[in-house]
């Protein structure tokens, strides 16, 4: 006979939740490199009951992040869909709302430039998001909305350049992000003299392997 896990009473699951609901709002106002006493102060509650819960950030922060990335990967795959009528608004549109996710939330804008060290079922959606935007620009490059240089790779320096934007810029001008992404999507977008410099061969292996991880 299988032994089931007991049901958290009434409290404890209410520690749990709370633990997990302040956790998203320090995670997303300050990213992931926080602590577990962090996260107890905002929860209200003792570190040693998030302790008995999650043993490390990390184990929090994919708990957290789960449902983020399922949603990140459901509306990848919808934007390659989008591509076969909608080419260019299906990829302006993927790359808006990946930004905007970056500006909302700190830990999910970490966690899509570094995803190492989460759950399994984290990195199933990870995955499901970078297979479903490689075909996103295959169709957008092959529909001629995008430059014929375009590489799928280049979405990932867009979001690590994004990522510094946030960094230097949120306190201040928090829009400043939607600035950088209209300039960059009129670079991106067919039309212009191109760009000579081929992305790198380890950069882009590296990115498959880290998506498959």
């Amino acid at each position: 006979m299988t032994n089931q896990p007991r049901p958290l009473r009434a409290d404890a699951e209410r520690n749990r939740q709370a633990i997990i609901c302040a956790a998203g709002t320090v995670f997303a106002q300050e990213g992931t490199d926080v602590t577990l006493e962090r996260i107890a102060e905002a929860a209200g509650v003792g570190v040693g009951t998030i302790y008995r819960r999650f043993a490390t950030v990390d184990e929090l922060v994919a708990v957290v992040l789960e449902e983020k990335m399922r949603r990140y990967a459901d509306r990848s795959e919808e934007a390659a869909e989008q591509a076969r009528t909608e080419p260019w608004e299906a990829f302006r549109d993927y790359v808006m709302f990946i930004l905007e996710q970056q500006a909302d939330d700190l830990a999910f804008s970490d966690l899509i430039v570094s995803p190492q060290g989460m759950s399994e079922l984290f990195h199933e959606h990870n995955e499901r998001a970078f297979q479903a935007s490689v075909l996103l620009v295959e169709r957008a490059r092959d529909a001629g909305a995008l430059r014929p240089g375009f590489h799928h790779s280049d979405l990932f320096l867009l979001t690590n350049a994004n990522r510094g934007v946030l960094q230097g810029t949120q306190r201040v001008a928090p829009d400043g992000w939607r600035r950088f992404a209209e300039y960059v999507l009129d670079g991106f977008r067919h039309g212009g003299a191109g760009v000579s410099t081929p992305p790198s061969q380890r950069w882009t292996q590296s990115l498959a392997k880290s998506a498959a991880s």
